[in-house]
């Protein structure tokens, strides 16, 4: 395979200087990357299956039990989810990174420089330059630390309000510091959702996780799938091929074999055949994963007939971003009522907070964590660290700055962090999960609209609007055939990513949390960076802000937020 790319990729270099439209000298450009030279392409090949291969395998053993030790999953991710007690979650978090990111240090050290020579084969100036080039927008990097400005302010006073109630459960969290890492829900604390419990607003509300109901009325793995289906076709959208049922890996072998549990979808670029593999457990956590990894399947079927060189997502966050906003409006109260699993709801400003405040905890949250992970790469490929013994600790510093959260325990000479997550130990680029989340909210505003939608978009509910589905098919459908912003102007009307949905979606909580913080005198941020929150806000600025629906509508937004805050732009 490899001599064939590099084959070809030789045949398209001598149409380097001629005179091609725009569209063909794209299509070549994505068709025929270059490649390798042969022992370089085994070596990558190499690391990559021996880091794939230490992070399926890896164990963790519990102190002062006999028991066998823990894989990831279930029994790992289990307890990071749900246990409270911080040394048994340190103990955890250290031996994993200890088990996967230390065994793995230099193999990850070696294909870092390998993605070099391969992004400078293809005349990029280091394997950053290559990834971002995906996104087809030369300020890209710049682009999203601007949009992240305007989402920080958000993020940090969910921030202080969980680590104030975090601080109800843990003496070792400081009221104006950084989190500890291990407190926050799972390995990597990356989603916050399972901490939920511990911080819901209102705890006297009924739970809206059905998880419970989703047990008591037997729900099996398949019927989970089944309930998944019925969403996109409910809109007139694809239904699941047969060989989906016949070929995909929905529950965790029972013969004996180590497989990487972390949900995927597959496709085998045939037309026809699209597979998941998941260790699906029957809880609302997975409910969504599945409605997420479906969205890939039906991006995958509704791209099938676009040549094989633009059967791709639009970007990579693309991809991500209609799977998430799939599993977001799946999880809404209104239609979890209407699928029969959420029970006498009566929608309240208590029950609006606690949904937000979730919701929140699975997207917001989630910003500063994965533009982080490629910050850290980026700058890596780029040689603005000294050399690889600083590499760990400046990991760490981004995490404190841009996230608040801090290791645990010291991490002391070889140890390098990052490649314990398996989107890092496997060669993912992460920054398709920030951009998933400020398209998912555009996403949604515009199929909202659609589908008639009157009200509040968090209530948003579009399952059953074929309205709704041919304008998302109509964007699905063209695959990577055309530059993203054409795609996302063919559904949303706009040629830009911006933050005015998401700010909007979440009003209600932000305006909550200003009144909570600063009724409880906390402030926000932490360490050198911490401060209290403003006495006052301009309600003229609140209102410019709600009302405003153009491009500059994140800004206005974040401008009020900052006055809040008591911060300056």
């Amino acid at each position: 395979m490899r001599q064939f790319r590099a084959e070809w990729y030789d045949r398209s270099r001598r149409y380097a200087d001629k005179e091609l439209s725009p569209d063909t000298r794209r299509t070549m450009k994505m068709a025929f990357p270059a490649q390798l030279n042969p022992e370089d392409a085994r070596n990558l090949s190499s690391l990559m299956s021996t880091m794939s291969q230490v992070y399926a395998t890896a164990t963790v053993c519990l102190p002062d039990q006999e028991e066998p030790c823990l894989p990831l999953e279930p029994d790992l991710s289990t307890l990071m989810a749900t246990s409270r007690d911080y040394k048994t979650l340190r103990h955890i978090w250290k031996q994993w990174r200890d088990n996967v990111g230390r065994k793995i240090r230099r193999e990850y050290l070696q294909y870092l420089d390998l993605m070099n020579i391969k992004a400078r084969l293809d005349n990029y100036t280091d394997a950053g330059h290559m990834w971002r080039d995906r996104y087809e927008t030369e300020t890209l990097e710049g682009d999203l630390l601007h949009i992240y400005e305007e989402l920080a302010p958000l993020y940090r006073l969910v921030h202080s309000y969980v680590r104030h109630r975090l601080g109800e459960v843990y003496e070792q969290i400081e009221p104006r510091g950084a989190l500890p890492a291990c407190v926050l829900g799972d390995m990597w604390g990356r989603f916050w959702m399972n901490i939920y419990p511990l911080v819901t607003p209102y705890p006297d509300q009924p739970d809206i996780d059905v998880s419970r109901e989703m047990a008591r009325q037997n729900y099996s793995v398949v019927q989970m799938f089944k309930m998944g289906e019925e969403f996109f076709t409910s809109m007139g959208l694809k239904p699941l091929p047969s060989t989906f049922w016949a070929h995909s890996m929905l529950e965790r072998p029972n013969d004996g074999r180590d497989v990487v549990c972390h949900p995927t979808a597959w496709d085998f670029m045939d037309g026809k055949d699209f597979r998941i593999k998941m260790c699906t457990k029957v809880n609302m956590e997975d409910l969504m994963t599945i409605h997420h990894e479906l969205g890939h399947i039906q991006y995958f079927m509704q791209y099938a007939h676009q040549h094989i060189t633009h059967r791709d997502g639009a970007n990579d966050g693309f991809h991500e971003a209609i799977g998430e906003l799939i599993a977001m409006v799946m999880s809404t109260p209104g239609h979890l009522s209407k699928m029969g699993l959420l029970h006498h709801h009566r929608p309240s400003h208590e029950s609006t907070v606690n949904y937000l405040m979730r919701t929140a905890l699975h997207t917001v949250t989630t910003l500063p964590f994965h533009l982080v992970n490629d910050l850290w790469r980026w700058r890596v490929w780029r040689g603005e660290y000294e050399d690889h013994h600083t590499y760990n600790e400046r990991f760490w510093q981004l995490k404190e700055e841009y996230l608040g959260v801090k290791p645990p325990v010291p991490r002391g000479a070889g140890a390098l962090d990052p490649p314990s997550l398996y989107h890092i130990a496997t060669s993912y680029d992460m920054i398709r999960y920030f951009t998933r989340t400020i398209l998912q909210f555009q996403l949604l505003e515009s199929l909202c609209e659609a589908a008639g939608h009157e009200g509040p978009l968090y209530t948003c509910d579009f399952h059953g609007s074929h309205k709704a589905g041919q304008l998302l098919a109509s964007g699905l459908a063209m695959g990577s055939s055309q530059p993203w912003q054409d795609v996302l102007e063919k559904i949303t009307g706009q040629r830009q990513m911006t933050t005015s949905a998401i700010l909007r979606y979440f009003q209600p909580l932000t305006d909550w949390l200003i009144r909570h913080n600063r009724e409880n005198g906390l402030g926000v941020g932490w360490g050198e960076n911490w401060r209290r929150l403003e006495a006052g806000a301009s309600e003229a600025a609140r209102e410019q802000h709600l009302t405003a629906r153009d491009d500059n509508a994140g800004e206005v937004a974040c401008v009020w937020l900052m006055g809040v805050l008591g911060q300056r732009g």
